[in-house]
């Protein structure tokens, strides 16, 4: 669901008495990772490096113990009826193709759709109310994604609800692929499908394409080999609608309502699968300010969640998903928060350090930025022998990324992985940075 930005009502950071601990906890933390980084800067890095090589390694291990290999589960017994539900807030541009998407999905069993407009100003309902193989609900106010999907789930008369964003496109075979998963285990809550980027055309999308083949691909396949998935991505999800009545389905007050009904999902024992079997395409940014501001949402909500889910972490009662899973993954957008902050002052510190001479002597500023850029040039830091064995496990990655996604690599590839390497992270983590900042102040949210 898209359309122009509405304000959401939570705006500060509500956490209960007994998580003040984990608020705590991040402070100390990242003032201990500052206070190391002013002693020694290469320090840190090296610990950093060993870090991620240490993550890095553990998922390669996770890939060739099993997770590479696709196990179809068999048929199952009976083809459940299913529901569709699609979401929609001013989309006209997308929803109609979305539409003629799901109605063309082949499925053994039977199943509706069912959309739910969600207050839309730009003349998109009036058509909707004209299309036929529908059935329409409709908000009259705005009530943001959550409420659409709620609304939508009381009304769904299906044992198994696909949630397919207005602005992504299904496979004919998504349901028929999907459903079997539910069957293999009762305990399995939801199913989750490959999701790729739509048409990329711009550079900024093409780098977003690579990074959907990575993260829906390759790390999404891998950590769902051991349970572990957190998240079940908005475009396209299949939940068992008796498990999301019993929870009192989505949290309408999360910025990232996909990633909480995830993680109470696993805190209640259910089981989150991925079927890489088929794919859905959906749309993304393809400018840098909407990317930003996509992002944004995310991390706040990543924030918001990491903390109202905090007994998740580092919990042995929730094995690796708890141990492993959560915090690399989440845990990683902390620091990446962390290091993009002090970049930034060091950057102005040397800028300072850099301009002062100038102020003195124009020859005398010209000739220390000479030698200074002499010294960098022949300077070594052990620490990047380490980073060129994690970039090498990064590139093997690369490589099962464009696998599971059936393309090959080709010369139109290599500028957006130029930029995806060196460009792009510095992007996530200055969203990452800005996430934080936002959600300690209490800055109000946006879509």
């Amino acid at each position: 669901m898209d359309g122009k930005k509405t304000e959401h009502r939570r705006s500060t950071i509500h956490i209960p008495e007994r998580r003040e601990l984990a608020i705590i906890g991040m402070a100390v933390l990242a003032l201990s990772v500052f206070v190391f980084l002013s002693i020694s800067y290469q320090l840190i890095f090296v610990a950093y490096t060993l870090l991620s090589l240490f993550i890095f390694c553990s998922y390669l291990i996770l890939w060739l113990e099993g997770a590479k290999e696709e196990i179809s589960p068999p048929a199952p017994p009976r083809w459940p009826h299913a529901t569709v539900i699609v979401p929609s807030f001013n989309t006209g541009d997308t929803i109609f193709d979305c539409l003629a998407a799901c109605k063309k999905m082949k499925y053994p069993g039977t199943f509706d759709i069912l959309v739910v407009d969600d207050g839309s100003t730009d003349g998109s309902y009036e058509k909707l109310a004209k299309m036929e193989g529908i059935t329409l609900l409709r908000n009259e106010k705005n009530r943001g994604k959550a409420s659409a999907l709620n609304y939508a789930i009381r009304h769904a008369k299906g044992e198994i609800v696909a949630c397919i964003d207005s602005d992504t496109y299904p496979r004919e075979d998504v349901l028929g692929k999907a459903m079997p998963h539910f069957f293999d285990d009762e305990r399995v809550a939801s199913v989750v499908v490959f999701v790729c980027v739509n048409k990329p055309r711009s550079l900024l999308q093409r780098v977003q394409e690579i990074e959907y083949w990575i993260s829906f691909g390759f790390f999404f396949k891998t950590i769902a080999s051991i349970d572990g998935l957190y998240v079940t991505p908005g475009p396209t999800a299949l939940y068992r609608k008796s498990v999301l009545d019993s929870m009192g389905g989505f949290d309408e007050q999360n910025l990232t309502e996909d990633m909480e009904i995830a993680l109470r999902m696993q805190k209640h024992g259910h089981k989150i699968r991925a079927c890489h079997e088929t794919m859905v395409l959906t749309e993304v940014p393809c400018e840098l300010r909407k990317l930003f501001r996509q992002r944004l949402r995310w991390y706040r909500g990543g924030v918001m969640n990491i903390l109202k889910h905090v007994d998740l972490f580092f919990n042995p009662k929730y094995g690796d998903f708890g141990l492993f899973i959560l915090p690399t993954t989440l845990g990683s957008g902390f620091f990446a928060a962390l290091f993009m902050a002090w970049t930034l002052m060091s950057l102005g510190r040397n800028f300072v350090d850099w301009s002062l001479p100038f102020t003195y002597n124009f020859s005398a500023g010209l000739s220390a930025t000479v030698a200074g850029m002499g010294n960098g040039l022949v300077t070594f830091q052990s620490a990047w022998i380490l980073g060129m064995f994690t970039l090498a496990i990064w590139a093997y990655f690369l490589i099962k990324s464009f696998e599971i996604s059936g393309e090959k690599p080709q010369r139109r590839h290599i500028v957006p992985l130029i930029f995806m390497l060196w460009v792009y992270p510095l992007f996530i983590g200055f969203t990452f940075l800005v996430a934080y900042i936002y959600e300690l102040f209490g800055v109000k949210y946006k879509w």
